[in-house]
């Protein structure tokens, strides 16, 4: 590299050579139509380009050599070094003066302008290191970028430390060992102080500071003993105190949603398992009562009302124990050859009960497609529980199956009293119930539906019904088995 600068500065040196013998020559060559002003005007105006071209020691030498040019060749006596008259001593003063002073000058203006490039690169690289730390969220992600951005912009190696919970390596560049400056970063952590500790001329340690005060180090290792800029520490700590901030904050919200999920179970479980409880053993006693004289027919009603209230707390903990089981993490599909109809007809009779006032009308085309016939007859059950539950006795509950564009669909229609258009995301959450209804229930079965098609990687949808009521759609991508050969 050095021997590429020294050439092109050569280079430059031997083309302003030229043109100053050039305008020399010009000088003495037309000395009876051009007066010595002009050609001293010239080589200023050489003088200044060299400033702005040349390094300082060319500039100057060949200003320097210009001037003697000009006092030998141009200026009279011609040839010589001696002064005509007063007048040539004053025009070769103000020629040596003016071309060093211009040299100077431009020189100055040259290193103003070098500087100003690299101030508005250095804060190019700032603003893209912000940019770039900003849109990330975790600490170590930041960490790794800014090691990055160092190495890229810097030449610097560096590693990120934090103190809390205890001393330990957040990111390092890859030929730094994490434990080569351990003693060096215990010890700046136990004082504690939040100044930069220089070790040598390759090493300093730099504190990584946040509202609490000292939260970590970064250590910078320089080989060509580069000055590092404080303002990136700055922007990496900025960094890093919102990533904590931010993660404290999803804790706290988290535990929020906890405590909210708790209280709300237990209105659950108070509620829609306490009532079935109170029913049957209402019930219970009145017909362990000896004194109460019950036909027959009031009997078989009690212990129909016993059977059903038990069947409504059955299900009732079947989904508790659901929700608790389920999540999009640890459910995975079991997935194998499933004919849709036999599963729709396995999961009405699952909930017959429910559903036994209510005519199923069932459209649907003999295919088979890959699903977890265990986890697609809760779906099922599930939505036309809720479709029998919400509709008047006596409704029908209408089913279509199909499949289209390698997705499996099913469409469970009802004639409820449908969903309001600001709830056709909330019903699908835990423990929601509508503010529209009085139909008791957990608030369970939709969202149970949504973490097991969520697992299918499939989607989940309500809409309205003309005429009244509601549409639930189930898609789901799968595979379909060809059954064409096996009915030709």
């Amino acid at each position: 590299m050095t021997n590429r600068t020294n050439w092109k500065d050569l280079s430059k040196t031997a083309i302003l050579l030229v043109l100053y013998v050039l305008v020399t020559y010009i000088g003495v060559k037309f000395r009876d139509v051009i007066i010595e002003t002009d050609t001293a005007m010239l080589l200023l105006l050489l003088n200044i380009v060299s400033g702005f071209w040349l390094r300082r020691k060319f500039a100057y030498v060949i200003t320097a050599l210009s001037i003697v040019a000009f006092h030998f060749f141009v200026l009279p006596e011609h040839n010589s070094f001696k002064f005509q008259n007063y007048q040539h001593i004053i025009t070769f003063t103000v020629m040596a003066f003016s071309g060093v002073f211009a040299v100077k000058i431009t020189q100055s203006q040259q290193r103003e302008i070098i500087k100003n490039k690299l101030l508005k690169s250095e804060l190019n690289s700032n603003y893209h290191l912000a940019s770039e730390l900003a849109s990330l969220n975790e600490s170590q992600a930041i960490a790794r970028s800014a090691i990055e951005h160092l190495e890229r912009n810097g030449q610097f190696k560096a590693q990120i430390w934090l103190f809390s919970p205890t001393l330990f390596c957040l990111a390092s560049h890859e030929k730094l060992q994490q434990s080569e400056y351990y003693s060096e970063i215990e010890r700046f952590m136990l004082r504690g102080e939040q100044s930069s500790e220089v070790l040598s001329d390759a090493l300093a340690l730099h504190p990584l500071c946040g509202q609490s005060g000292l939260f970590g180090v970064l250590v910078i290792q320089s080989e060509q003993g580069r000055l590092f800029n404080p303002i990136l520490t700055t922007l990496i700590s900025l960094s890093l105190s919102r990533s904590e901030a931010n993660s404290a904050l999803t804790i706290a919200k988290e535990a929020n949603q906890l405590e909210q999920m708790r209280n709300t179970l237990l209105a659950a479980v108070s509620h829609d398992l306490k009532t079935p409880l109170g029913s049957i053993i209402g019930t219970a006693t009145t017909l362990s009562d000896s004194t109460i004289k019950l036909s027959i027919d009031t009997q078989k009603e009690l212990l129909q009302s016993i059977a059903e209230e038990g069947y409504s707390l059955n299900r009732s903990l079947t989904k508790l124990l659901d929700i608790s089981r389920y999540s999009t993490k640890t459910l995975i599909p079991n997935r194998d050859w499933v004919e849709p109809e036999e599963v729709i007809g396995s999961a009405t009779k699952r909930i017959e009960q429910v559903v036994k006032l209510h005519p199923i009308n069932l459209t649907s085309e003999t295919m088979l497609v890959s699903l977890d016939y265990a986890l697609i007859e809760q779906i099922i059950a599930n939505l036309i529980e809720n479709a029998a539950k919400y509709s008047p006795v006596g409704e029908a509950i209408d089913i279509t199956t199909d499949y289209q564009k390698e997705c499996f669909s099913i469409e469970i229609a009802d004639r409820g009293c449908g969903v309001a258009p600001d709830e056709t995301q909330r019903i699908f959450e835990r423990f929601y119930r509508s503010e529209h209804t009085k139909v008791k229930g957990t608030g369970l079965g939709l969202a149970i539906c949504k973490l097991i098609v969520s697992a299918h990687n499939g989607t989940i949808s309500v809409s309205p019904r003309l005429g009244g009521g509601s549409i639930f759609k189930v898609t789901i991508p799968c595979d379909k088995y060809d059954l064409t050969g096996i009915y030709e």
